[in-house]
């Protein structure tokens, strides 16, 4: 009969997303879809549907037998069993280690009967209280023997889960694969659709990936489901997962269903909220009526106080019949030996260095399962004497570490190799001396004067000198053929493909020195698309920028940035992959004019991606001018005069108290004028006579206490 239809309450409350924000509709509450996915399950497979009918019979049996014999309960003890989270969200973060941990230690209080509002259950059911000697503890190691808190955290594009399909049981449908199921319970986190709230697998009813319970993020303890965060979710799955059933015993009302427990009271459909005192149905019509404090119910989390003696019975046999593995696991065992240091990353130098002398910087972490006080670290280029840095600090076990050591010589310009070595950890010898060590090749360049060309024709990408920077190694900037302003290659973030937004790729051009000039200019061809609408609020747009830096790209200056609208060339929105015509890019110019005598500086493209469409880049020129000598002798000029078009009114400085620029024809009537304005002022005013008829005009520059004229001719 519980097979029969699967109750489900509906109560209306604020969804959020785990307290990140509100969804604007109110949905209602599906405490549990166990049943549906059960129901699912057996109606493709009857194969299944026999072994299920067996195993329920069984483990009736197996209970009955517990219940009706004290001697036959083996978990004189408490038995453990290895949890692992799986963290399931677009933004995994959100759910910290702390929620994580208070979820289990309600999970233990709830099986072991120690929950604190066990006060409150009522006096005719408080004898039926059964207390369970099954513990949850977090994993302490990987299926790869790697150490571990128990909880991992997964990126996913999905926004919402369902119970339909399982995707968020498995990487390939942007979820978590379960870890071995022989060995841990795995329990995933996430967002799911519908107002549903949690469900999952009874022993065998599934394939072995997909063993397990699936929970909304927002019923974890400090979660933002109100009512429903105390974490009472994972309670009443993880009776489940044991081989309990709801207590009405899915029956629709008709009195006649059966959660296969005895000492539970007979009850028409599930319950919803909080009630108090005693409350009777149609199917325990007097005193004490039904049990709506029973986990296995559907009372809100702040109503829910009790396993019975028989649950706790038929869970403990489900435990030894189905789940024993997971008592004999080492998932649950650190792999961790006392003393360990771990180089984790070289993150200092990154593909070239700018000076003969450097500070490498590392990451560390605590492979060991003590603390780590003290830690003796060697740096040495291309084989010569190692130059040592002694660390002292604090750092917990499986905790990382970011560390500055002493500096270290490049030698000549060139190619070279770094190595670092830990050792001495704690004063004692590194019991993990395979993970001492690593080493990272890097270029000290010398640095060269422009002209700088580059097209792309040639398939080594990137080019000699230039280098990339992909922090998170994935999507960055490639060469592309058949796609070009000019010849046949350009390069390309794939956008419209790369999810992880904010992501940012850097394209770094050599190492430049600007000098003996008085102008510098990077000229280059960009072409990108977007799909989303311009107007469109709060959203995360590719963004093209250049930058400068004169400390070796420790620090940048943004030159020029352009997003969405600004940095498209294709005017109409685009979802399918975006490839430029020949008339869809731009020609866009940076002034690196202020860093000429600088010092060598370090220019980067740097592309971040909004998930929109693909950005692409050709024809990269750096140049330099010198000043017409005219202009370095009197400080400003006209060009070109005669002019038949374009005028332009040069400053070789910015001038101090010019107020305008005025242009006049012959009969003395003012044809043109700009007003000076900014601080400093610009050093180039252009105009355009191209409509005027020709003749003698004169220029004047109007300062604050006098006034300097030249004649032009206009052909």
């Amino acid at each position: 009969m519980f097979l029969k239809k699967y109750g489900c309450v509906a109560v209306l409350v604020l969804l959020q997303g785990l307290g990140l924000r509100a969804i604007a509709q109110q949905t209602p509450i599906k405490r549990c879809a166990t049943m549906e996915v059960l129901q699912r399950s057996l109606e493709k497979d009857e194969a299944l549907r026999a072994r299920y009918e067996s195993d329920k019979q069984l483990i009736q049996q197996l209970a009955a037998a517990r219940a009706n014999n004290p001697g036959a309960r083996v978990e004189a003890t408490p038995v453990y069993i290895p949890i692992v989270f799986h963290i399931v969200l677009p933004d995994p973060s959100a759910v910290t280690d702390k929620m994580i941990e208070d979820q289990v230690a309600v999970l233990n209080r709830d099986f072991a009967g120690l929950n604190p509002d066990s006060v409150n259950i009522l006096p005719a059911f408080k004898p039926l209280f059964g207390k369970s000697k099954i513990q949850f503890v977090l994993a302490k190691r990987t299926p790869t023997n790697q150490p571990t808190n128990g909880i991992e955290r997964v990126v996913t594009t999905q926004q919402t889960f369902s119970q339909t399909n399982n995707y968020v049981k498995h990487a390939s449908t942007g979820g978590a694969n379960a870890w071995n199921s022989t060995k841990y319970m795995n329990v995933w986190v996430c967002t799911l659709g519908g107002g549903l709230l949690g469900y999952s697998t009874f022993p065998g009813t599934s394939t072995a990936d997909e063993q397990g319970v699936v929970m909304y993020s927002a019923t974890l303890p400090g979660g933002s489901l109100t009512g429903y965060n105390d974490g009472r979710t994972l309670t009443h799955e993880s009776g489940h997962y044991f081989f309990l059933f709801h207590i009405w015993g899915d029956d629709d009302g008709a009195c006649t269903g059966s959660d296969n427990v005895n000492d539970t009271p007979n009850q028409s459909d599930a319950s919803s909220g909080c009630h108090s005192g005693v409350v009777t149905d149609a199917c325990s019509p007097t005193a004490p009526g039904i049990m709506y404090q029973n986990y296995m119910d559907y009372s809100s989390d702040g109503c829910m106080a009790l396993f019975t003696l028989q649950q706790v019975a038929r869970m403990e046999a489900a435990l030894n019949a189905y789940r024993l593995s997971l008592t004999t696991s080492n998932a649950a065992v650190s792999p961790l030996q006392s003393n360990d240091a771990q180089m984790v990353s070289i993150d200092n130098p990154v593909n070239r260095v700018c000076d003969t002398k450097f500070q490498p910087s590392i990451t560390i972490r605590n492979y060991g399962s003590l603390p780590l006080t003290s830690l003796v670290i060697n740096a040495s280029v291309d084989g010569g004497p190692a130059v040592q840095t002694q660390w002292t600090g604090s750092l917990a076990s499986l905790s990382t570490a970011a560390i500055t050591l002493n500096p270290v010589a490049a030698g000549n310009s060139g190619s070279h190799t770094i190595k670092i070595q830990l050792t001495s950890p704690n004063g004692t010898t590194d019991l993990g001396p395979a993970n001492d060590t690593l080493s990272k090749s890097f270029v000290y360049p010398t640095a060269i004067a422009p002209p700088l060309t580059e097209g792309f024709e040639s398939e080594t990408f990137p080019a000699t000198g230039w280098d990339i920077i992909n922090p998170d190694g994935s999507y960055t900037w490639e060469r592309v053929t058949g796609i070009a302003k000019t010849g046949n290659g350009s390069i390309v973030v794939r956008n419209n493909n790369y999810t992880q937004k904010g992501q940012i790729d850097y394209l770094r051009l050599p190492q430049l020195t600007l000098a003996n000039a008085d102008s510098a200019y990077l000229t280059f061809q960009v072409a990108a698309a977007i799909k989303t609408a311009t107007g469109t609020l709060f959203n995360y747009w590719d963004t093209l920028q250049v930058l400068v830096s004169t400390d070796c790209g420790n620090t940048f200056t943004s030159l020029y940035k352009k997003w969405g609208g600004a940095l498209a060339t294709r005017s109409a929105l685009t979802t399918s992959e975006f490839i430029p015509a020949a008339s869809e890019w731009r020609k866009d110019s940076v002034n690196l004019t202020p860093w000429i005598n600088k010092g060598p500086v370090m220019i980067a493209f740097a592309n971040s991606t909004g998930n929109e469409n693909n950005v692409y880049l050709d024809d990269i020129n750096l140049y330099t001018k010198s000043s017409n000598a005219n202009l370095e002798n009197q400080g400003w000029l006209i060009t070109p005069n005669p002019a038949s078009g374009p005028l332009m009114v040069q400053f070789i400085n910015s001038p101090v108290n010019l107020k305008a620029i005025s242009v006049f024809n012959s009969s003395g009537q003012k044809v043109a004028e700009k007003r000076v304005n900014g601080n400093p002022p610009a050093t180039l005013y252009q105009f355009n006579l191209s409509g005027y008829a020709s003749g003698v005009y004169v220029v004047k520059l109007v300062y604050s206490d006098h006034t300097v004229s030249r004649k032009v001719i206009k052909k």
